[in-house]
This record gives structure tokens, sequence and C-alpha cells, in this order.
């Protein structure tokens, strides 16, 4: 799932990268009969908070300018920056990266702070006069709120770190598979079989570490291919497993090299021996007598014996 975790990271990226449109629209309007309607952007708050904290206000006056440039430091330039490093962050950042979406939730939070606490810097209106919230604010919830929508997505699409099972291979596991015990002889783990194999064997074993297949012993012979996927056709059929793609990936036994031919076909990713990123899909792989790959995610592993 990494290809759609990387996709909604870069849609939440553009989407609160839009709240740079936010800052320059009106943020505040103020409605008076017989005039034209006064608007005050994002930027225009920025800027006389910056003229204010240089006019050297003294007093009550001071305490006043002291919060109200707090207030715009907080809720519109912090906001703004974060916005700023989330969507350039997620745009150039791998799909295993998850700065840019809690960036995007601390932005969303702010922009709710900004909507719902702007009114209380706005002057006593006079007869006549109303003061409300612009199309600013508007755009900057619409933006951050679709922003962290994405970032939630993508932290669900992103593939979880494959952990390594602790101690040797499980007991014993009834396997209910009909399809795969048609094909193989399921053998059951006995202390003596958890004994390191012998160098050069004249065959591969996948041993199942955990999930449908746990305590499980596949004997391959040179040259085999095991299939491993939730489609029917496939030799290890991971019925009812999500993170198992239809055709996952498919494994050999070559003998000559005493090595394990991996190749991945998934969208959902297979990792080795706990790491964090998936190995590269569709490509020829050795791996070595040893190692412990995770189909999907930690749910279901196998051992290459």
């Amino acid at each position: 799932m990494n290809r759609f975790a990387k996709k909604f990271r870069v849609l939440g990226s553009l989407c609160v990268l839009l709240n740079l449109i936010a800052f320059f629209q009106p943020v505040t309007m103020r409605i008076q009969e017989n005039y034209a309607d006064l608007t005050w952007s994002q930027l225009d708050y920025v800027k006389g908070t910056i003229v204010e904290s240089f006019s050297g206000s003294k007093g009550e006056a001071s305490e006043v300018v002291s919060v109200s440039i707090l207030w715009v430091m907080g809720l519109i330039v912090l906001p703004l920056l974060l916005s700023l490093a989330a969507g350039i962050w997620g745009l150039i950042g791998s799909y295993v990266q998850r700065v840019s979406s809690i960036l995007e939730f601390f932005v969303l939070f702010l922009y709710i702070g900004l909507a719902a606490s702007i009114g209380s810097f706005w002057p006593k209106a006079a007869e006549g006069q109303a003061y409300s919230r612009g199309i600013s604010c508007t755009l900057a919830l619409i933006f951050s709120g679709l922003g962290a929508i994405f970032a939630v997505l993508s932290l669900i699409a992103t593939p979880r770190k494959a952990k390594m099972p602790k101690g040797g291979i499980p007991q014993v596991e009834e396997i209910k598979q009909e399809q795969v015990e048609s094909m193989y002889q399921i053998m059951n783990v006995t202390a003596e079989e958890q004994q390191p194999a012998q160098s050069g064997p004249e065959h591969g074993v996948l041993v199942g570490r955990t999930g449908l297949y746990a305590g499980a012993e596949i004997p391959m012979t040179d040259g085999e291919y095991i299939r491993l996927g939730r489609q029917a056709d496939n030799h290890l059929i991971f019925e009812g497993q999500l993170n198992v793609s239809r055709n996952h990936c498919q494994i050999k036994w070559d003998a000559a090299r005493q090595k394990y031919i991996f190749r991945d076909y998934s969208s959902n990713g297979s990792f080795v021996n706990g790491a964090e990123d998936c190995m590269p899909q569709n490509l020829d792989l050795e791996l070595p007598p040893g190692t412990v790959i995770a189909i999907g995610d930690e749910n279901n592993t196998f051992y290459l014996k």
C-alpha cells in the first residue's frame, strides 16, 4: 500500500499549500450602511502587528499590543509556516515519513483557533456597522481539513514495520488449508526439527512463523516456485488477509546457489528481517537461508530455513 500512501501524502501536501491563497484573502469584513465593505486579509493583520510592535505603546495599550502580537504570530504566521513545511516535506519526502502528516494536523487545529478567536480582536462596531469573518477563514479550514483527511489516509496506507517474532519457530498449529495439504506435506515442528539446518541442503524449507501458516514446514525442491496471495490459484492462500495482495509474491529455491529467489508483485509490500522499507516489486532478489519475510505486515511471516 506504499504507493497509495505516497499519493495521499502528496494530495495532503498540495491541500495545505493552498493555505497560501487563503493568506491573501479577506479574513475580516466590515459592513456599513451606505458605504463599501472594508476587508482585511491575514497579511494585513501581520502588517498591522508589525507597525504596532514598533509604535512604542505603553501601559494598558502595550499589553493589548502584546496579546495581539502573540495572537497573530500563533494563529496566522505559525500555521502559514507549518503549511509550507508540511507541503514541501510531503512532496519531497518518502512515503514512510510521517512528519508532514503530523504538521497537517497542527495546521488544522491552529486555523480552527483562528476562526474561533478572530472576533475577539475586532474593534467595537459603530452604529450601522457590523464585522464578520471573511472567506479566508473558510478557505483555510477547507484546505487544512482536506489535508488532515489525506494525512489520515496516508498513515493508514503506510505499511507497518514488520516486527520480528520473539523466540524460535512457534509450536504446532493445525493448518486449515485443504489446497496446501493436497500439494505439500505439513509437518509438526518438533524440538529436533528446530535445530539448525545442515550446510548445503538439497532442498529449501519455507517455515511459517506467524499467521495462517504458523508452525507449517513446506519443503521446496530445486527450481520449484511457491506462489502466495489471496486468490485461490496460489499455492499458499491468505483468505481474508486484507494486507496480503491477490497475487502477492513467489519464492523459489535455488540449490546450486543455496539461495531463495524472491519476487514481489504486491501493492502492500513484503518486508525482510524487520526492515521498515518494503522490498522492490517485480525484481528477482536472492535471499539467504535464515531470512525472515513478512507478507504485507507482521501478521504473516515466514522463515527461510
